[in-house]
């Protein structure tokens, strides 16, 4: 279990004041301690959740806290989350809207944050948390004091993200947070993802309702976006920055179109200057940045291979300027065998993280002080265990010298079941944004997923990641053939929402594709199917070779119009 935190990574933690309280915990007889002793602990949870042991420990002077009572359990069947019972200490500390307690997901949150930032100390092998020096010192601070804002200082800039949000701002812009968010994070990597903007524009030009509107703003984001307005929370608290309203402009099928985007942020002059602490420049020590080895990679299978190989990086790079080929060979002392691509692509990410690469000529050099990094013993030995899906990844990335290498996430996208959303996200951003077709994601209801097209070649795409295959079951296939004859026929009375407006009226071709991280089963014989019943010819393709498929467009080695002629073949289709 302690190898699955994800510490340094932080959404939905807003509030300064409740992190206080959730530091305060650990302060015996602070009045959030004594309040959870002698009333809300034994008032809210019960027997079941272990609440006598949970007073013991609050009751001596140096804790040492399990994280599952300090988290809780999630929701126990039979209820839901929001009146499943109080089952952790932070639960009961944090306020619910309707209850007194939060569930297990915001009382996780606040403790990645107390440990993110240095207040808390985390014990990876007991799996527990204590207070750190830097945390009692916030805890015993005078609530609005000089002396709690400085400490609150400290312990932000030493949090790498943090100071690579204040970077891309610095120049005095105002950035929305896909703006922000696509430059945070590894490249091309699951847990890392970002809504490309314009398509936010797409569906804010046909949104018909405020509530339509809303919903798009607030719910429609990557991992990477809601990570930028967590932190952009607290760096309102400290008037770092300040939220504004941006206006943002895409080039769209019939217009170029203006929206709002509310979730944007502008550096204040405090942030500018809070900003040189960070960096050391002039008069300001810098300040060492807190690196936890978890937040090296949290989504992909081989995450701790991942992790591994950036620390073992970050150290090397931390002692003197070396080369990629100087990295390499360092990194075969740890059993990692690399490429130039893959180290390239892993110090891009560390700058996105937060932490300050300097490049002299072709040698590279971290200039910050780095604290808290350390491998977990029980994971030194998995240096030989690198995934099959990095492996792909890392072939894949020396041959895409044209296409943005942050779309080798379609790779971990088709084939994480639970992604279909950023899949077709990221599969219409490749085709729109990186390839110049028009279309879109349109991915509702009775609607494809993405339709794009080229002159008079129009192609209808359906999205399906599956972590085990696709084998494009019956009842999806009639899906796509119901597109298909939606298309020809352009009644109003077959579909309400008429989706196939997305297609230029000189688009007089068309052809249907499934797009999957792999096909299995009888796939090609679904596709013959649609083919003979809808006189239209399709294909499959999986990620890789869409990406390869890309590359070959963009490096004008195929054309556009060869391009679809691909998508005719009734199989798989195969570079």
């Amino acid at each position: 279990m302690a190898e699955k935190r994800t510490f340094g990574w932080v959404q939905e933690a807003y509030t300064i004041s409740n992190l206080k309280n959730v530091v305060r915990v650990f302060v015996f007889d602070s009045a959030v301690n004594k309040k959870l002793r002698e009333d809300k602990i034994p008032r809210l949870i019960s027997d079941e959740y272990h609440k006598d042991e949970m007073i013991k420990l609050l009751s001596t002077d140096e804790m040492e806290i399990p994280y599952i009572l300090l988290k809780g359990k999630g929701t126990p069947k039979g209820f839901t989350r929001s009146n499943a019972p109080c089952s952790g200490i932070i639960q009961a500390v944090l306020p619910g809207q309707r209850k007194e307690y939060q569930s297990d997901w915001p009382a996780d949150s606040f403790l990645r944050w107390a440990v993110s930032i240095g207040f808390l100390n985390y014990d990876r092998d007991k799996d527990t948390c204590s207070i750190s020096e830097l945390g009692y010192r916030y805890a015993v601070s005078a609530d609005g004091s000089k002396e709690e804002k400085e400490i609150l200082t400290e312990a932000f800039l030493s949090y790498p993200p943090v100071c690579r949000i204040l970077s891309l701002l610095e120049n005095g812009k105002s950035m929305t947070k896909f703006e922000i968010g696509c430059q945070l994070g590894f490249v091309g990597e699951a847990g890392f993802t970002s809504i490309p903007q314009n398509l936010i524009l797409q569906g804010l030009s046909t949104a018909n309702t405020p509530d339509e509107r809303n919903k798009l703003l607030s719910d429609t984001e990557g991992t990477s976006d809601k990570y930028v307005r967590t932190i952009c929370a607290w760096l309102k608290s400290m008037r770092w920055v300040m939220q504004v309203s941006k206006e943002v402009t895409a080039d769209l099928r019939y217009m170029t179109h203006t929206d709002t985007i509310n979730q944007s942020y502008q550096i204040t002059l405090e942030g500018k200057k809070i900003l040189k602490y960070a960096t050391g420049a002039s008069k300001y020590k810098r300040i060492d940045k807190r690196v936890m080895w978890d937040m090296l990679a949290t989504k992909p299978s081989d995450r701790n291979y991942l992790r591994n190989r950036r620390t073992y990086l970050i150290k090397y790079l931390s002692t003197a300027y070396h080369s990629l080929d100087e990295i390499i060979v360092h990194l075969q002392t740890k059993g990692m065998t690399e490429d130039t691509g893959t180290i390239s692509d892993d110090i891009q990410g560390l700058i996105n993280i937060g932490i300050n690469v300097n490049r002299n000529g072709n040698t590279f050099k971290i200039m910050d002080s780095i604290v808290g990094l350390n491998i977990p013993d029980s994971v030194k030995s998995v240096a030989a265990t690198k995934s099959d899906l990095s492996l792909l990844k890392d072939d894949i990335r020396k041959k895409l010298n044209h296409i943005n290498h942050k779309y080798l996430v379609l790779i971990d996208l088709g084939f994480d079941g639970n992604a279909d959303r950023d899949y077709e996200l990221q599969t219409a951003d490749l085709l729109t944004s990186e390839l110049s077709f028009k279309g879109a994601r349109l991915g509702d209801t009775r609607k494809p997923d993405v339709c794009v097209y080229h002159d008079k070649n129009g192609l209808i795409i359906d999205n399906k990641a599956y972590s085990k295959g696709y084998s494009l079951p019956i009842k999806q296939a009639d899906e796509m053939l119901r597109y298909i004859e939606e298309n020809q026929k352009r009644d109003k009375a077959l579909n309400p929402n008429e989706w196939w407006t997305i297609f230029d009226d000189a688009v007089s071709k068309f052809s249907f594709a499934f797009v999957s991280g792999e096909f299995t089963g009888g796939f090609k014989d679904r596709l013959e199917n649609i083919s003979r019943r809808s006189h239209t010819n399709g294909a499959a393709i999986n990620s890789v070779n869409l990406l390869l498929l890309a590359e070959e467009i963009k490096s004008g080695r195929l054309s556009y119009g060869d391009a679809f002629t691909k998508f005719e073949c009734n199989d798989e289709i195969t570079m």
